[in-house]
């Protein structure tokens, strides 16, 4: 045991060091630490992008840069940089978010109610949304005039929207020919192509120019356009 002079002049034991407290376990307190910072990671992420939604929705995407979102949603101006790498990751990743919201709030659902009935469904929901938009859907309707113009790195990923839109409208056509709802000599491609371009034009029209389209007059005649298309006499 080692030994040190004490004020008195004798000596006395000296304590050992405690030993070094055992690193925690799997379990006990680790995992919950990272979730918490995997939390904070997606508040960021969130609060990133709807900052950047916004910008397009304004601006377009000329308007965004890194520093700008960073500011726009409260943060340093690196934070964005270090969340997402590039311009072009942020805009893509948008777009993705932008994509999901827009196929869950505009996809064709079976309700048991025949294919007709659903389509009709389908073009009021996708027109719907024109009237309370969303920043993202907003900026969805930007990113995806950009593209048609050639002017965005993100014109794939609107091609993507399409498709699948597309995709689903004729599912639901061949399913309503094979149940007798419509029309045998329907195309089903070619149907949801024409009903996916109306639909789409209608968008752009009532997001560019909000007071010089009747939406709900031309809701009702897109509903009696896919009726007298697909219907049987």
């Amino acid at each position: 045991m080692r030994t040190h002079l004490s004020p008195d002049g004798t000596t006395a034991p000296t304590a050992s060091a405690a030993p070094p407290a055992p690193s925690p376990a799997p379990g006990d307190g680790a995992e919950p630490a990272r979730r918490t910072q995997a939390e904070r990671r997606a508040r960021a992420e969130r609060a990133l992008l709807a900052a950047a939604a916004r910008l397009v929705a304004e601006h377009g995407s000329a308007g965004v840069t890194l520093a700008r979102v960073g500011e726009e949603a409260g943060f340093s101006r690196g934070l964005a940089s270090h969340y997402f790498g590039s311009r072009g990751a942020l805009l893509a990743r948008l777009q993705e978010e932008a994509l999901t919201e827009a196929m869950a709030a505009a996809a064709p659902e079976r309700s048991g109610r025949g294919a007709v009935e659903e389509l009709c469904a389908f073009a009021r929901a996708c027109l719907d949304g024109v009237r309370q938009p969303t920043d993202l859907g907003r900026a969805f309707v930007v990113l995806g005039a950009e593209a048609l113009a050639g002017a965005s790195e993100l014109t794939g990923a609107v091609a993507l929207l399409d498709a699948r839109m597309r995709d689903r409208v004729a599912e639901v056509v061949r399913q309503g020919a094979a149940e007798g709802q419509v029309r045998p000599e329907v195309d089903p491609d070619a149907a949801a192509a024409a009903l996916v371009g109306l639909l789409k034009g209608l968008i752009v029209q009532a997001a560019t120019a909000p007071g010089a389209l009747a939406l709900d007059r031309a809701t009702s005649e897109a509903e009696r356009w896919i009726r007298l298309a697909l219907t049987t006499a």
